[in-house]
């Protein structure tokens, strides 16, 4: 491991500590580096903000983890990013809190728009609106897995992931249903 590595392990171990204890618009960039006793010069060698610190973490604990199974099953890739939040559960909470330019509810649409954007392209290989569905769905998914990561009662990443495919799938159903019937009257 490269000493520039470690520094950025370092920091966002103390980002991960401090997250679990404040909102992050209340931690500050001399918070983190007095816990993990560096200096704000080698944050800012490493990271442009707190927010890119966030995002860092989850590329590296989760993003660079599942390079290999993009290919799967959309369905298998959700569910292992629900396992991932459910296990690290505050810290994503009080991450996906934060709005606007540079946040991580931006930066997970970011991972989460070509992933969905592949699994799509087959489905509606011919249609010009693939890019909007994709669009559609990583904002749908991200609202989903905030609200499901705020609620009180603790539903577990296979459940979620269970209610979603259940939510998908029986709207499609109604939908190609719906869509016959309309042919048949026509």
């Amino acid at each position: 491991m490269s000493d520039s590595y470690i520094t950025k392990r370092a920091l966002a171990e103390a980002m991960k500590e401090l997250m679990l204890k404040h909102p992050m618009e209340k931690i500050k960039i001399s918070d983190i580096v007095e816990l993990c006793n560096m200096t704000r010069q080698s944050f800012y060698y490493h990271f442009k903000d707190k927010y890119d610190l966030v995002n860092w973490i989850f590329y590296t604990e989760f993003v660079e983890n599942i390079q290999n199974m993009l290919e799967k099953s959309g369905w298998l890739l959700i569910e292992k990013m629900c396992m991932y939040f459910y296990e690290n559960r505050q810290f994503y909470v009080n991450a996906l809190k934060v709005r606007g330019q540079n946040s991580f509810s931006e930066y997970f649409n970011e991972v989460m728009h070509p992933i969905i954007y592949s699994q799509f392209e087959d489905v509606f290989k011919d249609d010009k609106n693939t890019e909007f569905y994709a669009t559609f769905f990583a904002d749908a998914i991200r609202v989903a897995i905030t609200r499901w990561l705020q609620e009180e009662i603790k539903i577990t990443p296979e459940e979620f992931v269970r209610m979603i495919k259940m939510a998908v799938t029986g709207l499609a159903y109604k939908l190609i249903k719906d869509m016959e019937k309309q042919k048949e009257k026509a």
